[in-house]
């Protein structure tokens, strides 16, 4: 689901503002000395950020979970949706690779060196920026991730290109009209690929990932001379419950954000995966599989007990599970060649036949690892609009709605929709990109 002309002006609407607020962003506590390195990447140019605005997008569409191509191969929007005009950039940016050190709470505060991304916009003169803090979704290559972004190889040699233009959008987008951006790789992929598990929503790691890359990006840019004035966030999928934990982290913090954005979020991942194992729809995505091995294997790693994985899935399954997570099922083909010969299997199956029914999955340990990873069971503070698609297979629209109604409940007013922070935002024919 691409993001709606209303999320697209934040961008515009915010950069005209910055003249109005002068000032610097705090920095949460930590623990952890100053050792980031910022290694700049290249500059990408207007024209450059102007494809990826319109080409690009396109390319990214066509690769949705709801068939958006006609036979000739041309973009098709679903019925009911109209896709907004593309944005135009106005700046070149500079591009910066992060190597950061952050912990993993999860593990003891396990110390870990990870990846992330640091975009500057080039400017007359420097003037306070404002600062967009991105989440990035799922991915199935390891490097498909913002510090790979823009560059051409990964370690491995396997493209990655079609998993980056999410990054790559967001670079443009919000680059492009005056902002700097950061993003960080999610723990266990880009640089950190081979040394952790992948962190897959998993709350705690990939917030303090975040918290660490936000705490460095500010230090550097106060080295450089480069004041911050305004912080928002914002995150596409994973990417979307990732933002929405992160948010929570740094309103804990006292750290100011100005506002906030989700598309497609998974914002209560135990509530999402019993409508998706018991309450299964013909429209839902056939990933669901990946999704499945993706979070059991993470939350073996991350909480645990170890054997986590044998205990909730069903042995006929293990192996190829265990490889959708590691990666080692070959290429892209491969992937969807395994999950189409699962497409008519019952998706209770996939899991051990005492954890079959909607009380034991709940109370197992891989549902109560789903249920603590939830990211909304709190009153939000700042401005926050949670977009999400009618038709999306992946997010259903009773998922994209929960984070507000909860909001609704907790303050629990006559006044409550007038009072809430949290704002869902239904798009008509919108799928999950």
């Amino acid at each position: 689901m691409m993001l709606p002309r209303s999320v697209q002006s934040i961008a515009v609407g915010s950069l005209m503002a910055t003249a109005l607020a002068m000032g610097t962003l705090a920095i949460p506590a930590t623990a952890l000395a100053d050792n980031a390195t910022f290694t700049w990447l290249r500059t990408v140019s207007v024209p450059e950020l102007n494809t990826i605005l319109d080409q690009e997008r396109e390319e990214f569409l066509k690769v949705d979970e709801v068939p958006l191509v006609n036979a000739s191969g041309q973009l098709v929007m679903p019925p009911g949706y109209t896709l907004p005009a593309p944005a135009k950039a106005s700046h070149a940016v500079d591009l910066y690779t992060v190597a950061y050190d952050t912990t993993i709470p999860e593990r003891n505060n396990q110390r870990a060196r990870v990846s992330g991304l640091l975009a500057l916009p080039r400017l007359n003169g420097r003037r306070p920026l404002p600062l967009m803090a991105y989440q990035h979704g799922t991915v199935y290559n390891a490097y498909g991730v913002p510090s790979y972004a823009f560059q051409a190889a990964s370690p491995k040699g396997a493209s990655h290109r079609s998993e980056s233009w999410e990054d790559r959008y967001m670079v443009a987008l919000f680059g492009g009209h005056g902002y700097a951006v950061m993003s960080a790789d999610l723990v266990g992929l880009g640089a950190d690929t081979g040394r952790n598990p992948e962190g897959y929503m998993m709350k705690n790691v990939s917030t303090q990932a975040s918290l660490d890359l936000y705490r460095d990006v500010i230090r550097h840019l106060a080295s450089k001379g480069i004041q911050t004035n305004r912080l928002f966030l914002g995150g596409w999928s994973q990417g979307g419950i990732n933002t929405t934990a992160f948010l929570e982290a740094l309103e804990s913090q006292g750290v100011k954000v100005h506002g906030a954005f989700t598309a497609s979020a998974p914002n209560d991942p135990l509530a999402a995966f019993n409508a998706f194992v018991f309450h299964p729809q013909k429209s839902d995505t056939f990933y669901f599989a990946p999704l499945l091995a993706q979070t059991v294997f993470a939350c073996e790693a991350y909480g645990g007990p170890q054997g986590l994985a044998k205990q909730t899935l069903d042995p006929a399954v293990y192996k190829e599970m265990k490889s959708i997570d590691e990666r080692t099922y070959g290429d892209i083909k491969n992937l969807l060649s395994l999950l189409k010969s699962w497409k008519n299997k019952e998706r209770t199956t996939f899991l051990q036949p005492s954890l079959r029914n909607p009380a034991a999955f709940a109370a197992s340990a891989y549902g109560q690892c789903l249920a603590r990873n939830e990211a909304y069971r709190r009153e939000v503070q700042t401005n926050l609009h949670m977009y999400y698609g009618t038709i999306d297979p992946i997010i259903r629209p009773a998922i994209g709605r929960l984070a507000a109604d909860y909001q609704l409940a907790a303050i629990g007013t006559p006044e409550a929709r007038q009072q809430s922070k949290v704002l869902a935002i239904p798009v008509e024919g919108g799928s999950h990109r």
